[in-house]
C-alpha cells in the first residue's frame, strides 16, 4: 500500500512542481511550468523517509542512532603529494543524532590498515586509537573515554561537524524544510534534486541532494572550506536502505563520503535505531564558558625561545616554526595549519627581526597540517622552498588562485599576474639546497627511507648545530626511560643524521620541545642499531 501511495504521489509531484512541461496538440510553444509547490515536494520526500506520522502528517523523527564498521581515511596525510589519503580500519563507529536540538556524537575506534602503512596521521598506530567527536548547536568539543566524559573545546570545528547532521537522509529533509523559500527543486536527468542553504552554524554552506526513484536520498554534496584545497566538494552516497527497527523509517546501511574526490569514509552499518532512541547532547560547562568568553584561537598563541644567534624557536601551539635572521632578510621554517597561525608567526617574526622582509618559507613536507599556512607567507611576499616532488601539487592546488569564497585568505585577496602565485612563489630542489649570506646558513636535505612522506625535508643550521625536523620525534626530557618501542620515524631520522654526517647538538622539532642530540642518541640509537635504513622513500 505504501509503495502505491508513493507512486501516485510521484506523478502528482512532477505536475505540481512544474517539472513536466505540457504542450497542447499542434502547438509549437510549450506551456509555462506551474510554480513549484515546495511543501508538496518535501511532504512526499518526508513520507518516503518514514518521518511523517498521524493524520496531520507531523514530523515525528527527532533522534537516531547507528553502529557501523569500515574504513576511515586520514585527510591530507598522503604519502605522495596529491595522492589518496591513508586508510585506517574502523573497528567501531557509533553515532548518535538529535535533530530537534541539533547535535551529534561520533564515538570511533580505529586501527592500522592491513599491510604496510604509508602516510601520516600517526600511522602506524602503536595501539587502537579512540576519538569522541561532538557538536551540539553552535558548540563543538572532543570527549575522552566515555560519552559525557571530560571535554575539550574544539572551537572552529562546529561548522564542519554540524554539516554531518544535515547530510544524513532524515537531516536532509529537515534542513530543506528550514530553508523555506530558499529551497530550489530541480531535476538531474530523471532524478529529483533539492538545493538549499544549511542552518547555523553552517549557514554559508549550500547543500545539493539527489533523490532516487523512491524519493530516498542517494547523493548529497556540499562545498566546504579547507585551508589547503579552498572551496572543496564534500560528497556522500547512500545505498542499501533497510528498515532496521521495524519503525517504517528506512536508513542506508552503506555510506561513502569523499572530499575533493578522495574517499574519507566507507562504512557498513551493523545496526540502527531510527524511531527516537534517547539521545541528548548537552554542552559541557567548560565548553560553554570557552565560547562565551570568546576564547582566542589556541593556534594563534606564540611563545619564543632563542635557539642561537639570530635564531628563534617559535612555539605556543600544536606546531612550531623557526625564524632565522639573515643580513638583509628573514627565513621562516614551516608554515603550518592555516592563515591564523601564519599571521601570528609572521607578526612575531617582524618583532624579532625588524625591518627585514621574510624572503623564504621552508616547507618540510606535503601534509595539510604542515602546509596549510604557506599561502599566508606567499601573501607576505615570501617564496616557498620545498622538495621538487611537491611542485605540481603546490602550483596547481596549494598556491593556485582557485575559488576561496567561503573563507577568503590573504593570498586570495591579493592581485596576481595571469601566471598566478603558484608560478611566481615556489622554489623546489632535489637532494639538497642551501640558503646562505656568508654568515648565516640553512642547509636543506631530503630524507631517505621514510614511510610517512616521500618528500620530507630536514633543515640544519651549521652555525647553531641545530636540526629542524617534522613528524620524526625529538629528544625526550633528560633522564626519561627508553620506551618499549621506538617509533620507526625516529629511527629513520637517526639514520639520516648519520648518513648526512650532520654535527647536531640540538633538535628543534616542529612538534614538541627542543632538546639535546645526546638524549636522542641515547633513546633512539640502540633501536636504530637493530633496524637498518630501508633505502630511499
Amino acid at each position: 500500500m505504501r509503495t502505491r501511495v508513493l507512486k501516485l504521489a510521484a506523478t502528482a509531484l512532477l505536475a505540481s512542481a512544474g517539472l513536466q512541461a505540457q504542450q497542447a496538440p499542434g502547438s509549437t510553444t510549450a506551456a509555462s511550468p506551474a510554480p513549484v509547490d515546495r511543501a508538496a515536494v518535501l511532504r512526499e520526500v518526508a513520507i518516503a523517509h518514514g518521518m511523517l506520522r498521524g493524520l496531520g502528517y507531523n514530523d515525528a523523527t527527532t533522534t537516531a542512532q547507528y553502529q557501523a564498521t569500515g574504513t576511515q581515511y586520514i585527510v591530507g596525510q598522503s604519502f605522495k603529494p596529491g595522492g589518496p589519503w591513508p586508510a585506517t580500519k574502523l573497528t567501531k563507529y557509533n553515532v548518535w543524532i538529535n535533530y530537534a536540538v541539533p547535535g551529534m556524537r561520533i564515538d570511533l575506534e580505529r586501527t592500522n590498515p592491513d599491510g604496510p602503512a604509508q602516510g601520516g596521521g600517526g600511522l602506524p598506530f602503536a595501539a587502537p586509537q579512540r576519538q569522541i567527536l561532538v557538536v551540539g548547536g553552535t558548540r563543538a568539543w572532543n570527549e575522552t573515554m566515555l560519552p559525557g566524559g571530560p571535554a575539550t573545546p574544539a572551537i572552529g570545528q562546529e561548522r564542519d561537524r554540524a554539516v554531518q547532521i544535515w547530510m544524513l537522509p532524515q537531516g536532509v529533509v529537515k534542513a530543506a524544510r528550514m530553508a523555506g523559500d530558499k529551497l530550489v527543486v530541480g531535476m538531474e536527468g530523471t532524478r529529483l534534486t533539492l538545493t538549499f542553504p544549511l542552518p547555523e552554524p553552517a549557514s554559508n554552506y549550500v547543500e545539493k541532494v539527489r533523490l532516487d526513484e523512491r524519493k530516498l536520498v542517494e547523493h548529497v554534496e556540499v562545498v566546504v572550506d579547507n585551508p589547503v584545497l579552498g572551496d572543496t566538494k564534500l560528497e556522500a552516497d547512500y545505498e542499501n536502505y533497510k528498515d532496521p527497527d521495524l519503525s517504517d523509517i528506512p536508513f542506508p546501511f552503506h555510506i561513502v563520503q569523499r572530499l575533493g574526490g578522495f574517499p574519507i569514509l566507507d562504512i557498513t552499518l551493523k545496526s540502527a535505531r531510527m524511531y527516537n532512541p534517547y539521545v541528548v547532547v548537552p554542552t559541557p560547562d567548560n565548553v560553554e564558558q570557552a565560547y562565551v568568553a570568546n576564547a582566542p584561537d589556541p593556534q594563534a598563541k606564540v611563545d619564543v625561545q632563542k635557539a642561537g644567534t639570530g635564531v628563534y624557536f617559535v612555539t605556543g601551539a600544536s606546531h612550531n616554526s623557526l625564524a632565522v635572521e639573515f643580513k638583509d632578510y628573514a627565513v621562516v621554517i614551516e608554515g603550518p595549519l592555516n592563515d591564523a597561525r601564519s599571521n601570528a608567526v609572521i607578526a612575531e617574526t617582524h618583532k624579532l627581526i625588524p625591518n627585514k622582509p621574510i624572503r623564504y618559507l621552508v616547507n618540510t613536507h606535503n601534509h595539510f597540517d604542515h602546509l596549510g599556512g604557506v599561502r599566508g607567507y606567499v601573501a607576505e611576499g615570501a617564496t616557498v622552498i620545498t622538495d621538487d616532488r611537491n611542485r605540481d601539487f603546490y602550483q596547481h592546488v596549494v598556491l593556485a588562485p582557485q575559488s576561496r569564497t567561503l573563507s577568503p585568505d590573504r593570498l586570495s585577496q591579493r592581485p596576481f599576474a595571469p601566471t598566478g602565485p603558484g608560478q611566481l612563489m615556489l622554489q623546489t630542489f632535489s637532494d639538497n639546497y642551501t640558503i646562505s649570506d656568508g654568515n648565516q646558513t640553512i642547509e636543506l636535505y631530503q630524507v631517505e627511507g621514510l614511510n610517512h612522506s616521500d618528500n620530507m625535508t630536514i633543515a640544519y643550521l651549521p652555525k647553531a648545530k641545530l636540526l629542524v625536523s617534522a613528524d620524526m620525534g625529538g629528544p625526550p626530557p633528560a633522564g626519561s626511560p627508553a620506551p618499549a618501542n621506538v617509533p620507526n620515524n625516529s629511527i629513520v631520522l637517526y639514520h639520516n643524521i648519520k648518513r648526512l654526517k650532520l654535527d647536531v647538538v640540538t633538535h628543534a622539532p616542529i612538534h614538541g620541545p627542543s632538546g639535546p642530540q645526546a638524549e636522542f642518541d641515547r633513546i633512539v640509537g640502540p633501536a636504530a642499531a637493530r633496524t637498518p635504513l630501508q633505502g630511499g622513500g
